[in-house]
């Protein structure tokens, strides 16, 4: 008997009665291995059926795989749960290889939905080739590289002249930053503003993917991210829930074809009082280490930005003693130094967190630049600390 095709499945550890019935005797049917880069695994097997919200709501994962198929000449069948309306306007607001059908779907219609994308996979696979085929022909892969590295070089400086040159001092606020792409260019991008004598914005922003058009997102957002207000004579500094809230918008109104979601985070710090109020969007918690120690994750309630129309922010305060430390970062940072027990960020730096700021940071770089050499590098990296002087 000729070998069966490889159905690739994204989802669960085992996948479900629905799924092996609809293939049947006809693809052999082997789970994602998340040891190994997902995007190997899609170009052998071709085909794929993705149950991206088994764990729950997870925009973020989905919006990976999806970069991932992109990237692929796989074609895919997406089941989603009814209730799953991120996943479907993730879906819905983009162009691809891939067909959607209700998690609840019968094995016989998803069976015909498999054979679909079946079909399609050659003539996918045909056009991937033509695309590299002209790339070459046009001296892109051979005579013009040299050309396109310095392309990428001027795009890397470009993105760096947007990044702060100097990070200031507002009252008994110092902070430091650990910035480290995966490539010429970042998908990651962060800033740290003086907003007046008493008060100092900072965020850090995630464009799902990396690369150019991740990069060409954090500059969109650089630009399109407001923290004050003019009104009349005075001004108003614009709170962190708001100021999300207004990029999303932004962001949703450009319509991007290509890297249309990313995660933030984005706090507004009084000096005067020590009072932290900040907003979360879809972003990982940042960690507050207490003077004596203690970790206490930032939660608060926040989708990824660019999936949903007049999407609100939950907005939270937090008091600050001299002494203490926020810590923030991008999933990068947990990715590339995650051991086989736990990918959680306190987990992963422990007592790292509770060094002198200096030495802290000189810790995390070294232990990403050990990893990074050994090339477990999968993202873009940044690490944002805030303290405040005893």
């Amino acid at each position: 008997m000729p070998d069966r095709p490889t159905l690739l499945w994204i989802g669960a550890d085992t996948a479900p009665q629905t799924v092996r019935q609809a293939a049947g005797d006809r693809w052999d049917v082997k789970p994602l291995d998340h040891s190994q880069p997902m995007a190997k695994q899609l170009r052998d097997a071709g085909v794929a059926v993705i149950c991206p919200n088994d764990n729950g709501h997870d925009a973020l994962h989905l919006g990976a795989i999806l970069q991932e198929l992109k990237g692929s000449a796989a074609v895919a069948v997406f089941m989603l749960n009814e209730s799953e309306s991120m996943g479907e306007k993730m879906l819905s607001g983009r162009r691809g290889q891939f067909l959607s059908v209700p998690a609840t779907v019968s094995p016989e219609v998803l069976e015909a939905q498999i054979a679909a994308v079946w079909a399609l996979q050659p003539a996918i696979a045909d056009l991937h080739r033509d695309i590299f085929n002209l790339r070459s022909v046009n001296g892109i892969a051979r005579g013009a590289g040299e050309t396109l590295d310095e392309e990428m070089r001027l795009a890397s400086r470009l993105q760096r002249d947007f990044l702060p040159r100097r990070l200031p001092e507002v009252g008994d606020a110092r902070f430091s930053v650990l910035y480290r792409p995966i490539s010429f260019v970042s998908g990651d991008i962060y800033d740290v503003t003086r907003l007046d004598e008493t008060h100092v914005g900072f965020y850090i922003a995630d464009a799902v993917g990396h690369g150019l058009p991740a990069a060409l997102l954090t500059m969109f957002i650089k630009k399109a991210l407001q923290t004050k207000r003019i009104v009349g004579n005075t001004y108003e500094i614009i709170p962190p829930d708001v100021s999300l809230a207004e990029l999303n918008d932004d962001i949703c109104a450009q319509d991007l074809s290509s890297c249309n979601f990313c995660t933030a985070i984005y706090g507004v710090l009084d000096v005067s009082t020590l009072t932290l109020t900040y907003a979360r969007a879809g972003h990982p918690a940042p960690v507050l280490v207490r003077r004596d120690g203690a970790f206490e994750p930032l939660e608060a309630d926040g989708c990824l930005l660019g999936v949903f129309d007049d999407a609100e922010f939950e907005s939270r305060e937090v008091s600050l003693d001299p002494g203490d430390r926020i810590v923030l970062y991008t999933d990068g940072a947990c990715d590339s130094l995650a051991g086989e027990t736990s990918s959680n960020f306190t987990d992963i730096f422990g007592a790292v967190l509770t060094l002198p700021r200096t030495d802290m940071m000189v810790e995390i770089t070294s232990r990403i630049e050990k990893a990074c050499s050994e090339g477990m590098q999968v993202d873009d990296i940044t690490v944002m600390a805030l303290d405040i002087e005893p």
